[in-house]
């Protein structure tokens, strides 16, 4: 075996939006389940949309993450990990400059504790 790390395959991937939707990145993985398809995510407002960006760009770095556990040596994926943990960051950034922490860890500790004040997800209709 030679010193050169072996180029791996690069696998075929959804676009974030249909990888999201689908509950897979990666095309080759993908099965419906009896024939049902998945619907299209279509947010009513800015603030469903911001945090849409939030879950989907999240979701893509963690199917990425979770390829790399296995094909480490794959730098395309390791660039596109970077590229989408960044994306996630920003997003995560933007809707929370609009709209407020989007965990506990995230408000200021301070009173009163601003994580309980609402409006709650299930109550927000904007």
């Amino acid at each position: 075996m030679n010193n050169a790390i072996q180029q791996e395959k690069n696998p075929k991937l959804f676009d974030p939006q249909e990888a999201i939707m689908l509950g897979n990145l990666f095309k080759d993985l993908y099965m419906t389940y009896n024939g049902f398809s998945n619907y299209c995510l279509q947010p009513q407002n800015r603030r469903q949309q911001a945090l849409l960006e939030v879950q989907m760009y999240g979701f893509v770095a963690h199917e990425i993450n979770l390829y790399l556990d296995m094909h480490p040596n794959n730098q395309r994926m390791v660039e596109l990990y970077t590229e989408y943990a960044k994306k996630t960051k920003e997003a995560t950034a933007a809707y929370e400059k609009e709209f407020g922490p989007l965990s506990v860890q995230d408000t200021p500790n301070k009173t009163p504790f601003e994580w309980v004040q609402g409006p709650w997800p299930w109550e927000y209709q904007n």
